[in-house]
């Protein structure tokens, strides 16, 4: 297999893994209310055992060859580098195993003999995180990743038997891999994650001696695998467990005489709540009824994510409160908007900490009334 037909076969894996994961998000993806929008960040250590199926190989020799083998296991180890925006980097030693089914040296068929190939790797992976993304009600977050580097091969092959002329192939070689990962894991802690991975792995141009290495070396080609494994993963720098404010319990209103009114918001969230609503609606009406010339809008967020993210989702914050009071009656020239992010929390935490009092915005009527 040349080039770009390696190139060819792992872009349509990366495209096929990619429309799987898509297809299974659902057309309303609610996130999980327990571990909103993971932006998981620092280094990660993890592992993962599974089965592997290795397609048949052809080599060259006279008459031609032909290979098959049965299923086999594969174990790997991982460290990498999670760096808060979707994208993770990691270093993965793994081990393949399969015995040989069976062996086709021109026109002898044998079967396994005690034959079996071995393929020792080590491969730098770039992965992304959907963590947008939360499936089914259930905090699932998919991937898909790239991975290119080493492959060692053992291989024996042979036909015939004791006393019997054969074909023997034996040896190791090295060569390039490269792979193409999709899959999805399950958040049971901010920390520890369990998954499920699809792997296409590719070992380029290998070859090895015949007739038990005193012979010519042969070239077995490209060993193409497909596995299925289970993973588990633990991030160093994932954030504790947010606090979770439940659905039913809603914000204390202020005070029938009070002149200003906080609105608090879902974790990464920037649409109005049901309990929300009747607090806007309190300051649209004291702000027709009484004798205000001015209504200050500022919105606020807690100090998990970026700076830079933060300040962006204080000015949706703000924008949605200054849309419903418009709808409850209030003239838009009336309101003004201000955003402050992470600025002057209303419960001071270090940062990257989730709160769910900073998560505001603070709705100020002004004027001689006021």
């Amino acid at each position: 297999m040349n080039k770009s037909q390696i190139v060819t076969r792992a872009a349509w894996g990366l495209c096929l893994v990619a429309a799987s994961a898509l297809l299974c998000v659902p057309a309303k993806a609610q996130m999980s209310s327990d571990y909103p929008m993971q932006r998981e960040k620092g280094v990660y250590v993890g592992g993962g055992l599974g089965a592997n199926f290795q397609e048949d190989n052809k080599f060259g020799i006279v008459g031609g060859g032909k290979s098959s083998y049965d299923p086999g296991f594969l174990g790997l180890a991982n460290v990498g580098y999670a760096f808060g925006n979707n994208l993770r980097l990691e270093l993965e030693p793994g081990y393949r195993f399969n015995e040989l089914d069976k062996l086709s040296a021109g026109s002898v068929t044998a079967g396994h003999s005690g034959g079996r190939s071995q393929i020792f790797s080590l491969m730098a992976n770039a992965l992304w995180d959907f963590n947008q993304f939360q499936l089914m009600g259930t905090p699932l977050v998919p991937h898909i990743g790239a991975g290119v580097g080493w492959a060692h091969l053992w291989d024996k092959e042979g036909t015939g038997g004791a006393g019997v002329p054969g074909v023997m192939i034996k040896g190791h070689d090295d060569g390039v891999a490269y792979q193409a990962i999709g899959g999805v894991e399950y958040l049971l802690t901010p920390q520890l994650r369990v998954g499920l991975d699809y792997r296409y792995f590719i070992a380029q141009d290998m070859a090895v001696r015949l007739n038990a290495g005193v012979g010519q070396k042969v070239k077995v080609g490209d060993f193409n695998d497909h596995a299925i494994l289970f993973t588990v993963r633990y991030s160093f720098g994932a954030a504790e467990k947010p606090v979770v404010v439940p659905a039913a319990a809603p914000a204390p209103p202020p005070a029938p005489a009070a002149r200003n009114y906080t609105v608090y918001f879902d974790f990464d969230r920037s649409d109005i709540t049901p309990d929300a609503k009747p607090i806007i609606q309190r300051a649209a009406s004291d702000a027709s009824s009484g004798n205000v010339t001015h209504i200050a809008v500022t919105g606020y967020t807690d100090r998990a994510g970026p700076d830079s993210y933060n300040q962006k989702l204080s000015v949706r914050r703000a924008a949605a409160v200054k849309a419903e009071l418009i709808r409850d009656g209030v003239r838009a020239d009336e309101i003004a908007t201000t955003v402050m992010g992470e600025k002057d929390p209303a419960v001071p935490t270090p940062d990257g900490v989730r709160e769910p009092r900073n998560r505001r915005v603070v709705i100020d009527l002004q004027g001689p009334g006021a």
